[in-house]
């Protein structure tokens, strides 16, 4: 038994659900079964009835529910107790990032708080979307830095702007529409596309595959790779066109891989770079880190 299962079970247990608790904790549902499973034989016994339409606890699992509750919240309260006050500017406030991101704001952030609260440990984790989603919400990590449709639409968690983000088109530098600052997408609908496998970037592959849906067509998918780099080797290949951050962190992608980047017409949806956070941590240090990272935004804005 760890703490990690009790808050699987805790949030099966508030969903009702082992499907809306996986798409919650952002894990996949033969994951949160097996753990789920696990959690039962170890202790000996069924927590869940497992009916047709809604699970319910068993008496046993009332039972380990209002336990587990009780170990949770004690451990979260432990925390707060060892971790020092804000006022005392010390403690450890945990940090997940997105590794294909340019991730240069975040670091001046991070640095900035570093030189000011030399006490303040801040150890940094990377992860894809979905793990930085589920390290958010099980605590694992105390603030995440990521793209909005990573944790729109979840309740608990809130967030700070940092900074605008666009997905652009990017085409072989001799393509037809290479000369062209902006693509409709139903000039798209006979190209071959090089999409990034959707484990790696679950919410940009879903939305640019909608977009092209709405516009009349599905896209031809000729390859599907595991990071922007090999996009863009493939795409200046003339072997297809693919998409890309407006603040990936690929450098020089024009030059160094013989590719136009394309507007969008349309792109209403926000992928805008953001600082997570859930509503209810605890961690005196979050509003420090939160404070300053907003000032540091302005200073940028009053520069500019």
């Amino acid at each position: 038994m760890n703490l990690l299962g009790l808050r699987y079970f805790i949030a099966v247990t508030d969903y009702a659900s082992f499907t809306k608790a996986a798409e919650h904790l952002f894990v996949t549902q033969p994951t949160l079964s097996r753990q789920i499973s696990d959690l039962e034989n170890e202790m000996g016994t069924a927590l869940f009835i497992r009916g047709h339409h809604a699970l319910k606890l068993t008496a046993a699992g009332k039972r380990f529910f209002k336990e587990a509750q009780k170990i949770t919240n004690q451990v979260d309260h432990l925390k707060d107790t060892v971790n020092p006050s804000a006022d005392n500017q010390a403690g450890i406030l945990k940090i997940g990032y997105q590794s294909f991101l340019d991730t240069s704001l975040m670091y001046d952030i991070v640095k900035q708080v570093s030189q000011k609260y030399p006490d303040i440990e801040m150890p940094l984790f990377r992860g894809t979307p979905a793990e930085l989603r589920n390290q958010l919400v099980t605590h694992q990590c105390d603030v995440v830095f990521t793209l909005t449709p990573c944790i729109e639409g979840f309740t608990g968690i809130d967030y700070l702007d940092l900074q605008k983000n666009q997905i652009k088109l990017a085409v072989p530098h001799d393509h037809p529409l290479a000369k062209q600052k902006s693509v409709d997408p139903k000039e798209l609908a006979d190209e071959n596309f090089i999409l990034l496998n959707r484990q790696v970037s679950p919410f940009i592959v879903d939305y640019m595959i909608s977009l092209c849906m709405q516009n009349g067509f599905s896209p031809n998918a000729t390859y599907y790779v595991n990071d922007a780099e090999r996009a863009l080797m493939l795409a200046g290949a003339g072997k297809g066109i693919t998409f890309l951050h407006s603040m990936n962190k690929v450098s020089s992608p024009i030059k160094n891989f013989g590719i136009q980047l394309l507007d969008i017409a349309g792109q209403i949806d926000n992928f805008n770079f953001v600082l997570a956070y859930r509503e209810k941590n605890r961690n005196p240090l979050l509003s420090v880190f939160t404070a300053e990272a907003s000032q540091y935004l302005k200073q940028i804005q009053q520069r500019a």
